[in-house]
């Protein structure tokens, strides 16, 4: 199976750089005391942002500083490559993710200010390559109104125009909607930590709604790689794959708790996943979400392809993946074709919920040419297969304690059905290997 080569390093940075906002009259406000300290904290920000000048960068020394703005509202507080707020480009640098924490004011009312995003790199500009690193931003979603019912929200960064937007020891948590709307321009994700996003989208629309840690429109020769990064609750999904033909690669990732599923995969020529454990069903995000009968985003599925928005169907690798804990299914194709490549995937507990069956094909969707070496599949509550019209060939299925026995395989062809054989145990990493403040320093990917 041909390798999805890992990213490298380009450049190192351990030193401090970037316009400081304290020199422009930013000074932390970590009890969030009123708009006109959240107020002054937005002005410094942007004050920073000008002096630094096009493709600059931004420096948040220690100390949290809430943002935000009197009078009526409906734009990001930060609109980077908009004359009167930031210039194009702007990167944003802290002194460490437990030291520096940009977060939203909870001193605003929802009808005045609906939409609260933090970061909006505006559309129709070039932005070149721009770096979010060693900082925590924060979207204080707990403490904010009925932002959906004002017919707002919030996401920490929103990207458009052109440009590689590159995030290095990170951590985004607590806003409305996606944390990282990516489009095509987000390029790497390294050691970063998502949390507890959208939950708010789930419980102020009764469930009607749900969003996702990154969301991506990665196009051909654009490639998405998530490296050695950590995402912990969210509604949705930790990555959505929503529109054109690109690659993304997740390695080396723990994920836990994701409402919908580890990916929403609509688009893509590939998904390359290698060492990432995965469950979805958690204590932790059932305690955040409010339980909506007959919407209940709490650990569905691992992977589902539900949309067609490429032309190119995509393929999905799975090399050392552990997925666990799922209320429904595992993975299901509904539409169109998908192909299934990998060897190493370990399967355990799912259907808690619904008790179908663990891999399937559904409506007008096909798994085609399934090469996959070795897949266990243990205590799941359905069957392992329910497929059509799919084909291909597993050289070892493992399998026990799964209520409904092998199912439908359709064409595809199990060469070894090693029925009462232990789980295989794929290599994946601990929660303490991945994320926020993992590395020794700080590196910028290019």
């Amino acid at each position: 199976m041909e390798e999805t080569p890992e990213a490298k390093p380009e450049q190192e940075r351990t030193e401090t750089s970037g316009e400081n906002i304290r020199a422009h009259g930013a000074k932390p406000n970590p009890d969030d005391p009123s708009i006109e300290a959240a107020e002054r904290n937005l002005n410094a920000l942007q004050a920073a942002a000008q002096a630094a000048g096009a493709h600059g960068s931004i420096y948040v020394p220690e100390g949290t500083y809430y943002i935000g703005r009197r009078g009526a509202q409906y734009e990001p507080f930060n609109r980077i490559g908009v004359d009167e707020d930031m210039p194009p480009g702007i990167s944003i640098c802290g002194a460490g993710p437990e030291a520096s924490e940009l977060a939203i004011t909870e001193r605003l009312q929802a009808g005045s200010h609906p939409v609260q995003t933090g970061f909006r790199y505006m559309d129709d500009v070039d932005h070149g390559t721009v770096v979010v690193r060693d900082i925590r931003l924060n979207g204080n979603y707990e403490n904010l109104p009925d932002l959906r019912g004002a017919g707002g929200g919030s996401r920490c960064i929103k990207v458009g125009g052109d440009g590689d937007l590159h995030l290095s020891n990170a951590h985004i948590r607590g806003w409305y909607q996606e944390a990282i709307l990516g489009r095509d321009v987000l390029r790497t994700v390294n050691r970063c930590t998502f949390e507890d996003n959208a939950i708010a989208d789930h419980n102020y629309s009764d469930g009607g709604h749900v969003g996702h840690h990154i969301t991506t429109h990665a196009s051909t020769g654009n490639p998405l790689k998530v490296t050695n990064s950590r995402f912990i609750d969210c509604s949705g999904s930790a990555i959505d794959v929503r529109f054109n033909a690109g690659k993304i690669s997740v390695r080396n990732c723990y994920v836990t708790g994701t409402g919908a599923n580890f990916c929403k995969l609509s688009a893509a020529s590939l998904l390359d996943v290698r060492r990432v454990f995965h469950r979805a069903n958690t204590p932790s995000l059932e305690a955040k979400l409010d339980d909506i009968p007959g919407h209940e985003f709490d650990g569905r599925q691992f992977i589902q392809r539900i949309a067609s928005r490429a032309d190119t169907p995509p393929t999905v690798r799975l090399n050392d993946v552990v997925t666990t804990n799922m209320t429904d299914y595992a993975l299901q194709c509904r539409i169109d074709e998908m192909t299934i490549e990998g060897d190493m995937i370990a399967i355990t507990k799912t259907n808690i919920r619904e008790d179908d069956e663990v891999i399937r094909d559904r409506d007008s969707g096909w798994f085609s040419d399934i090469d996959i070496g070795r897949l266990s599949v243990h205590e799941c509550n359905g069957k392992v297969f329910d497929l059509n019209s799919s084909n291909g060939t597993i050289r070892t299925l493992a399998r026990n304690n799964n209520q409904g026995g092998l199912g439908n395989t359709a064409d595809l062809t199990v060469e070894t059905d090693a029925k009462g054989q232990a789980p295989f145990e794929p290599s994946v990493p601990s929660p303490s290997a991945v994320g926020i403040n993992t590395a020794s320093h700080s590196v910028v990917w290019r």
